[in-house]
């Protein structure tokens, strides 16, 4: 029987959760500490999962995709319509992005993760994304296929885990509403600099009132 690429259903969950549980220890097993595993892993995801698949108002539109090979999930994809922060001015609208929560098992067939990329980029899409972003945390096939299909970098997160019990640096302080000002400056340096190297971080006209609110709250 030749595999199909389809839309998950509830009946799918133990088989996800199996997925997404081997994704996770491939996490860990990069990076202990960053990707540290929850005693309940299982039990969480499963709970994560019930709400995407069944739950009625949800705070974002997302897609999970399955690759049915005669009857057994080989793999998954999860993607999901991004919600454009109000600092930056989304002239493309919401972008479609394809989270690193997906999976192809080893034994899969040839071009099974080909085949789950293409349903979550003809999904979103669909939904109206102009612009699709991808991340994925290890595996180079994932990087190979992306690559594949057109993708390129846009950010690269740097993370380090020795930074020790050493206390708060000298010159470093908790910020006041005092700083706000200051804090307001900052970050509309660093949004030019992210716009200067790529026009999809293009700035909302109202960036600097709209940050401050947020960081007078915060």
């Amino acid at each position: 029987m030749t595999q199909t690429i389809r839309t998950a259903t509830p009946d799918d969950m133990p088989r996800l959760v199996d997925l997404l549980m081997l994704d996770a220890q491939e996490r860990h097993a990069e990076d202990a500490i960053l990707w540290k595993m929850a005693d309940d892993a299982p039990a969480q995801i499963e709970k994560a999962l019930t709400f995407a698949l069944t739950a009625d108002r949800q705070p974002f539109r997302q897609f999970w995709h399955v690759a049915d090979d005669g009857g057994q999930i080989t793999g998954v994809i999860h993607a999901m319509m991004l919600p454009v922060p109000p600092i930056y001015a989304g002239p493309f609208g919401e972008p479609g992005l394809i989270l690193p929560d997906s999976f192809v098992a080893a034994d899969a067939p040839s071009g099974t993760l080909e085949g789950l990329l293409g349903a979550a980029e003809d999904a979103l899409h669909e939904a109206g994304a102009r612009i699709k972003l991808a991340s994925f945390v290890t595996g180079e096939i994932w990087r190979t296929a992306f690559e594949a299909s057109g993708y390129e970098p846009l950010t690269l997160y740097l993370s380090r885990n020795d930074i020790g019990d050493h206390g708060m640096p000298a010159g470093v302080r908790q910020a006041t509403e005092n700083d706000i000002p200051g804090i307001v400056a900052r970050s509309a340096e660093n949004r030019q600099i992210r716009f200067d190297i790529d026009s999809f971080w293009e700035i909302h006209s109202e960036a600097d009132p709209r940050f401050s609110a947020w960081m007078t709250r915060s």
